[in-house]
């Protein structure tokens, strides 16, 4: 029994030059939005100035500010790790792998809010931000979705034809991922979230103190935990998805050379 044919698609030139239009996209993100942040924060203060507030910054600020960078690194090194695995198993992109006018749009959106999310500076300005963000991050999802159905299915057609049951198995994968109802849970915690934070916003001003026995801890530094806790939330259940997925398609991919895989005949009734 001969194993069947590796896909070799002629127009997989669209689906590379597609994936490198995106990783140039994220790239931007990364490379602009940190020059923004230092020009908006720093812009009207002098070098003493920037000493003193680095000096100044409470612990509350230190939390708060590393929320935001590994926030900000896990998104782009995500994004990044998700266009390498996706061009591994799609087979063609439409357009010729034209990067549309409506994902521009959305990685320019994303870059608005982004910036608004690191230039505010009071915690309610910060929630609302966030629940923008979210918003806007949640909206590009779904038209990524919707976007990559069409190529989902033309590889799906693709693989079922050669035969190709490992390549059909590394897809679903990837789709799962990408379009699974687990992101609609998450994106449903992450809201939930966003209320208690909402609500920490609102009890009390950052200048008062919570008392836990002997413990005092100032209500700023409470609600930069809480920031904290809704990026590693968001974050970790993410790339769980993520290491899953790569692991997934990297042992299918090792047993490409050495199996053949095919699917189970269909159990007939007694």
């Amino acid at each position: 029994m001969t194993d069947p044919p590796i896909i070799k698609s002629a127009n997989r030139v669209s689906r590379t030059k597609l994936a490198a239009a995106a990783l140039l996209m994220v790239r931007s993100i990364f490379f602009l939005l940190p020059l923004v942040f230092t020009w908006l924060k720093l812009r009207n203060l002098s070098s003493s100035d920037i000493a003193k507030l680095i000096s100044d910054a409470s612990a509350g600020d230190v939390v708060w500010k590393t929320a935001l960078i590994i926030y900000f690194f896990a998104w782009v090194w995500g994004t990044l790790w998700d266009v390498g695995l996706q061009e591994r198993v799609y087979l063609d992109a439409p357009n010729k792998g034209k990067m549309p006018w409506q994902a521009v749009g959305m990685g320019a959106a994303i870059f608005i809010v982004g910036a608004v999310l690191v230039w505010v500076d009071t915690f309610v300005q910060f929630v609302g931000a966030l629940a923008l963000f979210t918003t806007v991050d949640h909206a590009a999802w779904r038209y990524l979705v919707n976007f990559l159905q069409p190529m989902i299915q033309l590889a799906r057609e693709e693989y079922v034809k050669s035969d190709d049951a490992i390549g059909l198995e590394q897809l679903q994968l990837v789709e799962n991922q990408v379009c699974g109802n687990w992101k609609w849970w998450r994106a449903i915690v992450g809201v939930v979230w966003i209320f208690v934070m909402l609500t920490l916003a609102l009890v009390m001003s950052p200048e008062n103190s919570l008392r836990a026995g002997r413990a005092e801890l100032p209500w700023g530094f409470v609600q930069a935990v809480s920031i904290l806790i809704w990026v590693l939330l968001m974050e970790i259940w993410h790339w769980y998805v993520r290491v899953v997925t790569r692991v997934g398609v990297d042992t299918l991919e090792n047993l490409r050379d050495k199996y053949r895989l095919a699917p189970l005949p269909a159990a007939h009734s007694i």
